[in-house]
């Protein structure tokens, strides 16, 4: 009963001719946010040990490094955010356009 249903969907969807933008673009940008979050939380978490481990006795130096490195961390985080907004919005509309899709399905079937 529910594969005769999800097939005629299917079926339907086809005739539609609905121009549904590229998938395989919302992919790329997904995997590519996926791939950005993941560098940004390793960037940050590098520049944080790293800034941690310095000690070279002269005070000014270590405090001039340790804020480099803690700007290096700043900027991982800025970039996992970004990756993170980059998969949210490909995930969002990957799932609106099958909704969309969906509910012009079943207002049509309605309608019959």
């Amino acid at each position: 009963m529910e594969t005769a249903r999800v097939n005629e969907f299917r079926e339907t969807v086809e005739s539609l001719n609905a121009k549904t933008g590229t998938p395989d673009r919302n992919k790329i940008y997904q995997w590519l946010g996926a791939l950005l979050m993941c560098a940004g939380v390793i960037i940050a978490f590098i520049a944080y040990f790293v800034a941690g481990a310095q000690n070279s006795g002269d005070l000014a130096v270590d405090n001039i490094k340790h804020n480099e490195h803690i700007v290096l961390a700043i900027c991982g985080i800025s970039v996992t955010v970004a990756g993170a907004a980059l998969f949210l919005k490909s995930s969002i509309t990957r799932f609106l356009r099958f909704w969309l899709i969906r509910s012009i399905y079943e207002n049509r079937s309605r309608e019959e």
